[in-house]
């Protein structure tokens, strides 16, 4: 008798799209699972099973203002006829820059009728070396209330207090703290397939890929890594799987909100299938 093994793969392409498939997908779209008709079956007497995802596709879209947690800024100064007023804007939610952030924050700021001639109540500018946001108050009579939690303060880089009013104005403001617009520096891909996954440093979170963050915001980021991470899944040897579970993540293991867009990936699971054959005499 003598046995060899041979190289088999099993290769699906799994989507966030519920016209594709998905079920169960969350309010963020950063979770779905996936019923498989067919079943994933690995042979009981499998080895060296594991599982690779060898392309991926994700939309850079994923805010940095998000409705209701940091899409508020609380501004005194003068209207259109120099009355001095409070004003709340509400900054859409979305995946901004500094420069698309000044525009929003004056859009909102000349809708709610305050002074934009000659000079709007701030502006928001960098400060390249320091990588900090100076703002930029054009009014003696001008205030921003960073205090209230749901401001864009951290991203800003300011602290949780009232700037304001100052006599000398106009007059530019440094942050005391780094800008962090880039609130993602990459993204995980997880899924129940694995009981662990990557290793990150002494910790697993079933996590089987690592998205770069390659692309301009607004863009499709289509990642596929010369040499794809190959995760060990012995736990699979011998099983029939129906249902299949996948999450997105960024660096810090916190589910991200994919702003509507769909996210895919396709998964190749090796493994060697032994084969035992007879010798005539």
């Amino acid at each position: 008798m003598s046995s060899f093994v041979v190289p088999e793969e099993i290769s699906m392409i799994v989507s966030s799209d519920p016209n594709s498939g998905a079920t169960n997908i969350s309010s963020d779209g950063s979770y779905f699972e996936v019923q498989l008709q067919d079943g994933l079956k690995i042979p009981k007497d499998a080895l060296n099973v594991n599982i690779a995802v060898e392309e991926a596709t994700v939309w850079w879209v994923v805010p940095n203002i998000i409705t209701g947690q940091n899409d508020k800024l609380y501004i005194t100064g003068p209207d259109t006829t120099d009355v001095v007023q409070n004003y709340v804007i509400t900054i859409p939610q979305g995946l901004y820059d500094l420069a698309g952030l000044n525009q929003a924050v004056l859009r909102e700021l000349e809708n709610a009728g305050a002074k934009i001639d000659p000079d709007p109540l701030i502006t928001l500018t960098p400060d390249e070396p320091t990588q900090k946001v100076e703002i930029r108050f054009n009014y003696p009579t001008v205030e921003v209330n960073f205090t209230p939690t749901d401001t864009p303060r951290d991203i800003l880089g300011f602290n949780g207090i009232n700037y304001g009013p100052y006599v000398g104005a106009p007059i530019n403001i440094l942050a005391p703290n780094i800008a962090q617009f880039n609130q993602v520096n990459y993204f995980l891909i997880h899924s129940d397939l694995t009981n662990k996954g990557i290793r990150f440093n002494n910790n697993y979170n079933q996590s089987l890929a690592q998205v770069l963050i390659d692309v301009a915001p607004g863009s499709q980021i289509v990642s596929k890594p010369f040499n794809p991470a190959k995760i060990n899944a012995p736990e699979l040897t011998g099983t029939s799987r129906t249902n299949l579970r996948f999450w997105l993540t960024d660096d810090e293991d916190r589910r991200v909100n994919t702003n509507g867009e769909y996210w895919t990936a396709r998964i190749v699971i090796h493994y060697l299938k032994p084969y035992v054959v007879g010798e005539g005499k």
